[in-house]
């Protein structure tokens, strides 16, 4: 028999554990406030979803009642922006624990509520507001999270557009954190002020909120990009590099690090600098850092292998830049907080992450460093073993991470097994491309590379290559990954 526990104390755990990653709906005390204030306060099935978060985090007690309970709470839904909330924050939930194709009907049914009641609009806030200006802050807030959601949800399928991307946003900015649990809302500032602000006088901070949507309408940018180019170039690196540089330039000190003075996590900001994912992705695949076929396997998540339409010779440059989003995310996951707090879509970041560092052990440590890069993969199997404890599509990517790094460091360590009876003789670089720790080279920063990784071949093949393609040119030799993994016009 489930232990039942008491509606507050769920809510007490969701906001604890979800809201820092998703600060959407009215703060804690304040929602506490509309419930006994209002008895009429339009919050049914919001609240079923937020005891669902509550109970998952609820170790003593089974969360399936309280799922049942949302997802009956939500069969009906009336058109608000209560069930906006709540469907959005219930198919993010759904998703992580591995009802991915229910979570995708759900988020489109939030989308279609949204935009059925002209949320993207800069009136609305107010038009719902009740006069409250924290509540008309949840409703700015609500758009921008729909609009991230729908656009995580693409990344993650591989696909190329979402609903909301073509979209206008009208809505103000949202404000800070701070402001918004203290209830003194300042005047919002809007898109066109963010845009600008690189020619005012005096720094301007704008919420955190803020800067991830730059971050979000960039990748808007790239998709229709590679919609209409058909795949990755040159060019379209160059501006991807340039991007993120211009963004990481612009940012004021307190948003640089998303640690707090107080020593609290930032929660939206540590998923900002995770932004190091999109550089991972468009450089890895250009880089030496090659792919196993057991990535190609996974089922929790996809690699994310961009469509190539040209061949690129800066091997090295791309390695260096891989190795650099690499050092950053680790960093990031080296922060002193509860993992369990970070953002729950943040698990398929590890995972590719994690994927990387397999790569990076495989194909260029040896001796202290390997040991190093072994330390650093442990740290991100650990952070998916925390979320898997509660959800289960982390507990997934966990098992295959493991799987991929045991087929990668039982193949390094038949490769470098040799009969000393044999007579052929391998040269160090022909079983490990090593940068010795001797060297006192960071080997995450990237910025000094010890050899030409412009001749050695990466084991990557063209877009149009088969799977068994083993034909040899300067830049493409070795078998290719699988080709379905090169999506076309539909998927990234």
């Amino acid at each position: 028999m489930a232990i039942q526990v008491s509606g507050d104390r769920l809510l007490d755990l969701y906001y604890a554990n979800s809201w820092p990653p998703f600060p959407t709906t009215l703060p804690h005390r304040r929602l506490r406030a509309r419930l006994q204030s209002n008895p009429e306060h339009g919050l049914g099935p919001l609240l079923a979803v937020l005891q669902w978060y509550g109970a998952i985090y609820a170790s003593w007690t089974s969360s399936d009642p309280y799922y049942e309970a949302a997802l009956q709470a939500l069969q009906q839904p009336a058109t608000s922006p209560f069930n906006v909330q709540a469907l959005m924050l219930f198919a993010v939930a759904q998703h992580q624990c591995d009802k991915r194709e229910s979570s995708r009907g759900t988020m489109d049914l939030a989308v279609s509520m949204a935009l059925q009641l002209h949320m993207n609009e800069k009136d609305f806030a107010r038009a719902y507001g009740e006069g409250d200006v924290v509540l008309e802050e949840s409703w700015r807030r609500t758009y921008y999270f729909l609009y991230n959601f729908d656009q995580e949800f693409a990344i993650i399928t591989r696909g190329l557009g979402f609903v909301t991307m073509d979209v206008p946003i009208m809505v103000d900015l949202p404000c800070d954190d701070e402001a918004y649990e203290s209830g003194e809302i300042p005047i919002p500032a809007t898109w066109k002020d963010y845009q600008s602000r690189e020619f005012e006088d005096v720094e301007i901070v704008f919420s955190s909120i803020a800067y991830k949507h730059d971050l979000n309408t960039f990748i808007t940018d790239m998709m229709k990009a590679v919609q209409t180019g058909g795949g990755f170039d040159e060019t379209l690196v160059d501006t991807v590099d340039a991007k993120i540089a211009s963004w990481q330039a612009l940012l004021p000190v307190c948003k640089k690090d998303p640690m707090r003075m107080d020593g609290t996590v930032d929660e939206v900001m540590f998923q900002c600098h995770s932004s190091a994912a999109i550089l991972m992705t468009i450089h890895r695949p250009f880089s030496v850092l090659t792919y196993s076929m057991e990535e190609f396997s996974t089922e929790s998540f996809m690699v994310l292998v961009p469509f190539m339409s040209n061949s690129f010779p800066r091997r090295a440059a791309h390695t260096a830049r891989a190795l650099r989003a690499l050092d950053i995310y680790t960093k990031l996951l080296a922060i002193p907080s509860p993992h369990e707090k970070h953002s729950i879509l943040a698990m398929s970041i590890a995972a590719q992450f994690a994927t990387l560092q397999i790569s990076v052990c495989r194909n260029l440590l040896e001796d202290r460093a390997l040991d190093i890069g072994r330390d650093r993969l442990r740290l991100m199997i650990g952070f998916l073993n925390t979320l898997g404890m509660y959800w289960p599509l982390g507990k997934r990517m966990a098992k295959e991470i493991k799987a991929i790094a045991k087929a990668a460091f039982l193949d390094a360590q038949e490769r470098t097994q040799v009969d000393s009876n044999a007579e052929v003789e391998l040269t160090r670089d022909e079983i490990v491309w090593p940068i010795h720790p001797s060297t006192q080279i960071d080997i995450y920063a990237g910025t000094v590379l010890p050899m030409d990784w412009n001749a050695i071949s990466s084991g990557y093949a063209s877009s149009n290559s088969s799977m068994y393609n083993t034909s040899s040119s300067s830049n493409n030799t070795g078998p290719a990954p699988p080709a379905h993994m090169y999506p076309g016009s539909s998927s990234i």
